[in-house]
């Protein structure tokens, strides 16, 4: 039998057997308080736990202390209470989920030795074990971040992290990922605490989706071959994200693309191969970041190199040029510090915290 939960505050699915009912995960909470700054540089993978962020200091030894049996450090595993309870050891979902790490009763049985599931120390101690376990399932799975991979199993399964050979290309899971991947970052973390989300920090500002009434169908990361594209390196790792209206099955134009953000455009490329008709735009908020838009139906293009526009300009028509098999918007975040137009894989960074941050995604 397959267990199903609702979390308090946004909602995941807890997964047993490999597989879960995805459900609608919300932007996480926004934090005022600031205690440091983040490098360029920082990632979410150092050792130190920021122990005064965690709002019970009795609760830090039992954090540590599951951290070490689960592989994980121990800011990620703070960054998912929150997610999951916010820190309430009385939470109860509405689909019977207790405690502060927020188990149902059929995986309590196996994981809480016996222990009260409204217990908070108890429950981290649970959550350590059964983080564990996801690990050990999914380890035959190489060359990734592991906090993504066993988030990402806690959230969908591990046989279908196992399936895809990493994160899925669910919107629900890859928002619970980068939600827990930010937080453990921005709040958690003692190297790399900061007032920004993961990677991506552009200034403040009103943020729309760049394709509104869409849905996520590829996310960043390695991935299968897409049917009916050639496999190569370009292919098996999507270097942004996917999004559909679905309204371009037939004529291969969909609807409208925006600008995110304010932008200075720097590239129009109208191109029937590769990445297809293609806009290349500097965000005007810093750090400057710039944003990639590929595949736009032939002949819709609305902007011109070294023109400024405000967030929801229209940039162009979804469409289904280049190397694409359907009508979409592929969406990239390129590091600053890159060429406008000698722009290399490895420059890309994973789009999707900075849109959970903004709360589109």
């Amino acid at each position: 039998m397959i267990n199903r939960r609702t979390l308090i505050g946004g909602g995941a699915g807890l997964v047993l057997g490999g597989l879960a009912i995805p459900l609608f995960l919300g932007p996480g909470p926004h934090h005022d308080q600031s205690p440091g700054t983040v490098g360029p540089g920082c990632t979410p993978t150092g050792q130190g736990l920021r122990a005064q962020a965690v709002p019970r200091q009795e609760w830090v030894p039992a954090l540590e202390a599951a951290a070490r049996v689960a592989g994980i450090p121990a800011q990620f595993l703070a960054a998912q209470i929150e997610a999951e309870s916010g820190w309430n050891p009385e939470a109860v979902s509405a689909a019977g989920a207790r405690g502060l790490a927020q188990f149902m009763p059929g995986t309590w049985d196996q994981y809480g030795n016996g222990a009260d599931p409204f217990d908070p120390v108890a429950g981290i101690r649970a959550q350590g074990r059964y983080l564990h376990d996801l690990r050990g399932r999914i380890a035959g799975i190489t060359g990734q971040d592991p906090q993504r991979l066993v988030f990402a199993a806690y959230n969908a399964g591990p046989g279908t992290v196992l399936k895809y050979a990493g994160i899925p290309p669910f919107r629900e899971t890859q928002s619970y990922v980068a939600k827990i991947l930010d937080l453990a970052q921005r709040v958690y973390s003692a190297e790399c605490a900061g007032t920004g989300p993961l990677e991506l920090r552009p200034g403040k500002g009103a943020w729309v989706h760049p394709l509104p009434h869409s849905r996520l169908t590829s996310g960043y990361g390695p991935r299968p071959c897409p049917a009916g594209a050639a496999c190569n390196p370009w292919t098996t790792f999507h270097f942004g994200l996917d999004f559909s209206t679905g309204r371009g099955r037939a004529t291969g134009r969909g609807a409208m693309v925006v600008a995110p953000t304010a932008l200075r455009i720097t590239l129009v490329q109208e191109l029937a191969g590769g990445y297809g008709s293609r806009i290349m735009a500097r965000c005007l908020l810093e750090p400057g970041y710039i944003f990639d838009f590929h595949h736009f139906a032939l002949g819709s293009m609305l902007v011109h190199p070294q023109q400024e526009i405000e967030a929801g300009t229209g940039l162009g028509i979804e469409g289904n040029t280049g190397n694409s098999t359907a009508a979409h918007l592929h969406f990239q975040v390129i590091k600053p510090e890159s060429n406008d137009r000698q722009m290399i894989h490895a420059d890309t960074i994973d789009p999707t915290p900075i849109l959970v941050e903004k709360g589109i995604l």
